[in-house]
């Protein structure tokens, strides 16, 4: 009997491992998405600006905002790179996020983005503010993102209607490649509308005072540069005092450049956080479409205008999403 019962009992035992297998195998090959995953499966999001320029923080302000609304801001951790834009502190900001093994990269701007490219991580980025010619560079499976279809030659168009330019002052940095471009697309313009480019390349922005001086300018045109766009203070000095008017592709957040524009911040980052929603809920970036950004705001400064002796044209007033009086 007592021999009996013990063959019984391991057969018994058997069964039931057996389920237990069964039972831990579906759970393993059923993974469930993340959001309706709790605590214990958050992730990390790597995020790296081009450059710590206020343009980008109000990207990010926004991107935040919209993962909290979502439900998502507690549940991930977000690691913050904001390197100097040049080509080594990019490219050893975006080797930071693939060492921790983030599981997805988000890139603010052209030259963060290209940098994350460049070192072939299979981690999953989502790009936004790229310069619209300049996202072919950057297509892959893992990659997706908004891009900019911000017009030179609209903003160039503006600047011309405030004041006639025969010499104009194009700022600009060797290093950033959406900057290069469109240094590139006014060269272009000048041969069509008969005037001289002065190129500007800014490698630091303390370098600003010394590279205008003594410049012959009748306007500046501020590319789409993280550097330039720190050194606005400094260009905006130079133009007060040489009474030039100012445009450009940031926007200057002291408000004194003349005429901006750009893709709207808010638009942008909420934007860059609905596709990053799509890949924490196993969306793979191939298939979430590459989109541009649709909310362009076009800012005139009155005021600034008025105290340097420029009058802007009606016709363009009534263009702006925003007047500085």
């Amino acid at each position: 009997m007592g021999m009996g019962f013990k063959v019984h009992l391991s057969q018994w035992t058997r069964f039931k491992i057996k389920i237990l297998a069964v039972l831990s195998l579906s759970v393993i090959l059923t993974p469930l998405p993340f959001a309706s995953q709790g605590s214990a499966a958050e992730k990390t999001i790597g995020v790296i600006m081009t450059g710590d320029i206020p343009y980008y923080r109000d990207v990010h302000t926004a991107f935040m905002a919209r993962l909290g609304r979502e439900g998502y801001a507690d549940r991930v951790e977000v690691i913050m790179q904001k390197p100097y834009p040049d080509p080594i502190s990019l490219s050893n900001a975006a080797r930071k996020l693939i060492a921790v093994d983030a599981d997805i990269i988000v890139a603010y701007g052209a030259p963060a983005a290209l940098a994350v490219f460049r070192e072939k991580t299979k981690i999953p980025m989502v790009y936004g503010g790229v310069y619209e010619p300049l996202t072919p560079k950057i297509t892959a499976k893992n990659t997706t993102g908004i891009s900019s279809r911000i017009s030179v030659s609209s903003l160039l168009r503006y600047l011309r209607g405030i004041a006639p330019i025969t010499n104009l002052g194009v700022i600009y940095s060797a290093n950033e490649e959406d900057s290069v471009y469109q240094t590139k697309e006014l060269l272009k313009l000048s041969g069509q509308y008969g005037f001289k480019i002065e190129e500007i390349n800014l490698k630091r922005p303390q370098d600003t005072k010394s590279m205008l001086s003594g410049k012959k300018l009748d306007a500046i045109f501020i590319t789409g540069s993280a550097i330039a766009n720190m050194a606005s203070s400094s260009i905006v000095e130079f133009s007060r005092n040489q009474r030039i008017p100012t445009a450009s592709l940031l926007p200057d957040k002291s408000y004194h450049v003349i005429v901006t524009l750009s893709p709207s911040p808010r638009d942008l980052g909420e934007k860059i956080a609905e596709k990053v929603i799509k890949v924490l809920n196993n969306v793979s970036p191939e298939r979430i479409k590459v989109d541009s950004s649709s909310d362009t705001e076009l800012i005139f400064n009155l005021r600034e205008a008025k105290d340097m002796g420029f009058k802007i044209p009606m016709n363009l007033v009534t263009e702006a999403t925003k007047l500085i009086q």
